[in-house]
């Protein structure tokens, strides 16, 4: 019974326009924002508040789940995506500034006078309601926000069993997210440009999963027996701070520095990166011109780039073929299946001829 009386106590109805944003929420990534206009932009930008604010507006404000708000400063630990929306929705100067209007919606509802928290008194304590939520639950964030969330729960004591426990996740996953969590910081120190990335998004798996590949984790100095041991910040050794440089680089590329990414995508390009920086030519060669592509070909015969190339058009190929009758009609396609015909045939006779210059020489 005392257990329950606690959690209705925890509980309370109060007035939105008293809650603070939570500035270490690990969606900001990268950010360092003055203050709390900028944090409602940058929610709006890249996290659907408007689509939120249109719900609200149509259907009213669902009391689905209370507010997670540190108390005494009453900072909203999970739910700032809420308060943003329900800040432009009640403060027409806001909206101004950031040139944000609300949508037309016939009988619109009003924003709520007063919402439902639940009071905590460390974030230790908001992590299990947290936890499910964004980790397993509806609402997930992506690798580097639960990156950054469990690399800040292990700084702060917890161990890797138990955050692994709590977020779903083996504790050899965990300490991965965590180790490319500190390794990415460290580079970020040194010099390496999230805004300066060839792609849109940030593909943090491409990190953590390449400290897991021998030929990259010598590359940049760390040691095999590195894998079992706790994560430590700035893990890499200072004296391949190039190294590493160069592996950002690679990974994601620095367009202010005429640098693209290597990866289009991970698969393949992650495993012929490693390879290539298995071979001391081949990496060589790589560092030289930049061009995985030549490298590769230093450590991949002719041969298994065949076989490779060929069973890949041929899956591709079986897929068009299940596609085929969703064709239109359009010309330009039906000349392009009638090349790859005609490509097919010389491959054919390519290989039967290889066959028998083979033979001829038994």
């Amino acid at each position: 019974m005392a257990k329950a009386k606690t959690s209705e106590i925890s509980q309370e109805l109060v007035d939105p326009g008293t809650l603070k944003f939570d500035f270490e929420n690990p969606r900001f990534i990268d950010q360092n924002f003055r203050n709390e206009e900028e944090v409602i932009r940058y929610l709006y930008d890249n996290a659907d508040v408007d689509e939120l604010i249109q719900s609200i507006l149509s259907a009213g404000y669902i009391d689905f789940d209370p507010l997670i708000v540190l108390k005494p400063k009453r900072i909203v630990l999970e739910g700032n995506r809420r308060l943003a929306a329900l800040r432009l929705m009640t403060n027409a100067e806001l909206r101004a500034k950031l040139d944000v209007q609300l949508p037309t919606i016939p009988n619109s509802k009003a924003a709520p006078n007063k919402v439902r928290v639940r009071w905590v008194t460390t974030r230790d304590e908001a992590r299990f309601f947290i936890g499910f939520k964004h980790i397993n639950g509806p609402m997930k964030w992506d690798a580097l926000a639960k990156a950054k969330y469990a690399a800040t729960w292990f700084e702060e004591g917890g161990d890797i069993d138990t955050i692994g426990r709590t977020l779903g996740d083996t504790h050899n996953t965990v300490r991965r997210l965590v180790n490319g969590w500190y390794t990415l910081q460290q580079a970020l120190a040194d010099g390496f440009d999230l805004a300066q990335i060839s792609k849109k998004s940030f593909s943090f798996s491409h990190l953590y999963t390449a400290l897991t590949r021998s030929a990259v984790r010598e590359f940049v100095g760390l040691s095999g027996d590195d894998l079992s041991a706790p994560p430590r910040k700035n893990p890499i050794p200072k004296k391949n701070k190039a190294q590493l440089s160069q592996l950002m680089s690679w990974l994601y590329g620095q367009e202010d520095k005429g640098e693209p990414t290597l990866i289009q995508s991970q698969n393949p390009n992650l495993n012929e990166l490693s390879r290539v920086l298995e071979h001391p030519r081949a990496r060589l060669m790589l560092i030289a011109n930049r061009s995985l592509e030549d490298a590769f070909k230093l450590v991949s015969p002719d041969s298994s780039r065949f076989e490779e190339n060929l069973m890949r058009a041929a899956k591709q190929t079986e897929d068009a073929l299940g596609l085929a009758g969703a064709y239109d009609g359009d010309a330009t396609l039906m000349r392009v299946a009638e090349n790859m015909n005609k490509t097919t045939r010389s491959l054919v006779a390519a290989m039967k001829a290889k066959n028998e210059e083979d033979s001829g020489d038994e």
